[in-house]
């Protein structure tokens, strides 16, 4: 029999034929030869394609069985075709890494009555015999499971560092070090060894271990609270979110986008829709855009549903556990799977319910290959599946606003928050200020604030100190040797880093340009906003969070479980911060400079801007009165303006006229086509060679911009040339197919980026 098999991990945008004796299906998995290699390939479909050439046998099967559907199979269809994507790749997004380990099948009691706690399969069967679990099985009382937290872990032990409580030792004569230290424990009371070298930059435990010795510090071992973090549920709707739910459940449509505006209880409509499916033996798919979301939401799930199998997937996931839950639920034993982008794939066989929570936002697209939208792809999954899908925002992306239009998604709105209010907003004119980076203004409000007993957000852009360093005698910034952008400076460890490649070394003490020693660093992020703010409220607390600092979902955690706990009164940070966290004590929100959001060459960045903002804003007045304040130099702009109206429908109605007249997506699709080259020679004549075969298919009905130069010219020691091709919205890309197989190393096509993809 001959077969059609995908090759993992393949950039290339075929599939190839092999034959078997053995009988499979399409959606398995078997192992192949290609290219004198052995590797994984997936069974696309059983027709195969004769030829002038040697037709290889596959080497095995691998599970024994597809993992994948025929519905899983068109969804993988559906990609490859709209988004230009390589096969293998896509086909690689349905597994965890790596072959499925052998692991454990535990017994697992759905019920205490039975008088015994989770126990290894054969273990059981040892013990109580085969009939026995078969038993129980057919009678529901037990399930097998693939992977078991067990509830009593070894507890890592924490050395905590505090002042002595003798304050007479705090007179003896103290080195600057021990003085910073010192200062440092005033303020927090408290604060474990490991972060304390980190907040101070020591180079060593020894200055801590000295004042130790000397007896101005005090140790305390602790262990280390790793208990769930749950959070009481709300247990009844309000009217206006019991009439959504209603709208839900009755309407003859399937696909929903719910606009709610922050804290309007969004979420708990969400849990209702999911209580009734669960009930009746479905699984839910809690789809949001970044890991850093799910720890507050896990503990909310947690609090609505106790008993549940409520479950986390990610890439930051160890391989082994990540493989675990994966086979869980596919297997049917998890609830509710909540996570990010790559958790679409996950082929849940019993799948009742998708939510897409935050939808808007632009780490839903995949920035690397393969590019889809995750947002397209839970609405085809969905479709495919004939299950419910709710699109959740409070600022939903301006094509998904469009399809309520046309019918395609049903609008509901959530207008009114159930506990607090929303934020009284107030613009800050920064051509008045004579410091740029934070008002007077609004240093006045963050005072009187954590005065108060309350918190604040500080929304900064970007990360870092500074985001160039220029030489003021020759005007030469410094850049990355790999891409073609500046270096952001970095004061905690004296460094330059690139934020595209990784590429970091010391900041130089001359011009590497003219070997002047006039450099000077320009611009702000948060680790500058953080000192800036330092150096105001000496004796407060403030987190920084962003990327350099936390950097894992455990990290993240920790930093959310230190903020509900009022341990941090301000809080610095990227958009980490604008998604969808809700603490009742934040009453005072920051952006500190709204300009730059709207800087970016792309055609939806007036939509990012206007989200960002708006998102952060939302997250004071949870609890009570809150205050926005979004500082500007160009306060009349018509987003700064929407976003401090509050007034998505303004900002909707000027933003999709505006599209329409420059032929913009939702009226067009965008393709990028990305010319790569070793030298800007290389790539510009590709590019020329790529724009020959557009033109050589001779449509009438698309638009063609370029080559050009994009914004990052160089990226990894790679040169880059682009192509803009705008075609009509409902039109095929087959002839960009053709030209992507034709070059499938030196060429990437990119369809409907968003978020400003360079």
């Amino acid at each position: 029999m001959l077969i059609q098999v995908a090759i993992s991990n393949s950039p290339l945008y075929d599939t190839y034929t092999y034959m078997t004796d053995s009988p499979v299906e399409p959606g398995e998995r078997v192992e192949v030869n290609f290219s004198g290699r052995n590797t994984v390939g997936y069974v696309v479909s059983l027709e195969g394609k004769t030829g002038r050439y040697r037709i290889k046998s596959i080497n095995k099967r691998l599970d024994g069985r597809p993992f994948l559907s025929s519905k899983d199979l068109e969804l993988a269809e559906f990609v490859m075709k709209e988004y230009i994507a390589p096969p293998g790749k896509v086909f690689d997004l349905f597994f965890p890494p790596g072959k499925l380990l052998s692991v454990d099948d535990f017994v697992v009691p759905l019920s205490d009555e039975l008088g015994f706690s989770p126990t290894k399969k054969d273990k059981f069967i040892k013990q109580y015999g085969e009939e026995k679990l078969t038993e129980l099985l057919s009678l529901r009382d037990v399930k097998i499971m693939h992977s078991f937290e067990r509830r009593t872990p070894k507890k890592r032990k924490i050395r905590r560092i505090s002042l002595s409580l003798k304050t007479d030792l705090l007179k003896q004569n103290l080195t600057p070090l021990w003085q910073t230290i010192v200062d440092y424990l005033l303020s927090v009371e408290s604060a474990e060894v490991s972060e304390l070298e980190k907040k101070l930059q020591l180079k060593s435990r020894s200055p801590i271990e000295t004042l130790i010795s000397k007896g101005i510090l005090t140790e305390e071992e602790t262990e280390e609270d790793d208990s769930h973090w749950v959070i009481p549920a709300v247990t009844e709707l309000n009217g206006k979110q019991k009439e959504v739910y209603k709208s839900i459940m009755e309407s003859g449509s399937k696909a929903f986008l719910l606009h709610g505006l922050t804290g309007t209880g969004k979420t708990e409509v969400y849990f209702k829709v999911m209580e009734y499916l669960l009930n009746k033996g479905r699984q839910v798919l809690y789809l949001v855009p970044e890991v850093s979301l799910t720890p507050q939401l896990l503990a909310r799930i947690r609090g609505a549903f106790p008993g549940r199998d409520v479950r986390q997937y990610h890439s930051y996931m160890a391989k082994g556990l990540r493989q675990q839950i994966w086979l869980d639920a596919v297997e049917g034993n998890v609830d509710i799977l909540v996570g990010t982008r790559s958790s679409l794939w996950v082929p849940m066989k019993n799948t009742g319910l998708i939510v897409v929570d935050e939808e808007h936002d632009t780490s839903f697209y995949q920035q690397s290959v393969p590019y889809y939208d995750g947002v397209e792809a839970a609405m085809k999954k969905a479709e495919l599946l004939n299950v419910p899908i709710i699109l959740g925002s409070a600022t939903p992306r301006v094509s998904h606003y469009h399809l309520t239009e046309s019918g395609k998604l049903i609008l509901l709105s959530l207008t009114e928050r159930p506990v607090g209010s929303f934020p009284i907003i107030e613009l800050i004119d920064m051509k008045e200020e004579k410091n740029p980076i934070i008002s007077k203004r609004a240093l006045e409000e963050i005072k009187k604030t954590i005065s108060a007993g309350k918190q604040v957000f500080v929304f900064v852009h970007r990360k870092g100190y500074s985001n160039y360093v220029v030489c003021f005698t020759c005007g030469n910034t410094i850049t990355c040797p790999h891409c073609s952008v500046s270096m952001t400076y970095h004061k905690a460890d004296n460094s330059l880093k690139c934020h595209y490649c990784g590429y970091k070394e010391p900041i130089p003490k001359t011009c590497p340009s003219c070997g002047s020693m006039t450099l000077s660093a320009r611009g702000f992020g948060t680790e500058r906003v953080e000192h800036d703010l330092q150096k105001y409220f000496p004796s407060a607390k403030i987190m920084r969070m962003d990327r350099e600092t936390i950097d894992n979902p455990v990290a993240y955690e920790k930093a959310l479980l230190e903020i509900s706990k009022k341990e941090s009164q301000i809080i610095v940070g990227t958009k980490m911060i604008t998604k969808g966290l809700d603490f009742p004590d934040v009453e005072m929100v920051l952006v500190v400079d709204a300009d730059r959001l709207m800087s970016f060459p792309s055609y939806d960045s007036p939509e990012t801007a206007f989200q960002h903002i708006s998102q952060v804003s939302g997250r004071s007045g949870r609890a009570g009165i809150g205050k926005a304040f979004i500082q500007s130099f160009n306060p009349k702009n018509r987003i700064i303006k929407a976003a401090f109206e509050r007034d998505y429908e303004a900002f909707y109605k000027d933003e999709i006229a505006l599209r329409k007249e420059l032929n913009n997506p939702p009226f067009a699709k965008i393709a990028e086509i990305i010319c790569y080259g070793d030298t800007e020679d290389k790539s510009g004549e590709l590019a020329e060679r790529i724009l020959s075969e557009v033109k050589a298919e001779r449509l009438d009905t698309i638009e063609v911009f370029g080559p050009l130069t994009p914004l990052l010219s160089k990226l990894k020691n790679s040169y880059r040339m682009k192509i803009t091709i705008k075609l009509p919205s409902d039109s095929d890309c087959g002839f960009l197919e053709k030209i992507q197989k034709r070059h499938p190393a030196d060429v990437q096509i990119i369809i409907n980026g968003i978020g400003g993809i360079i």
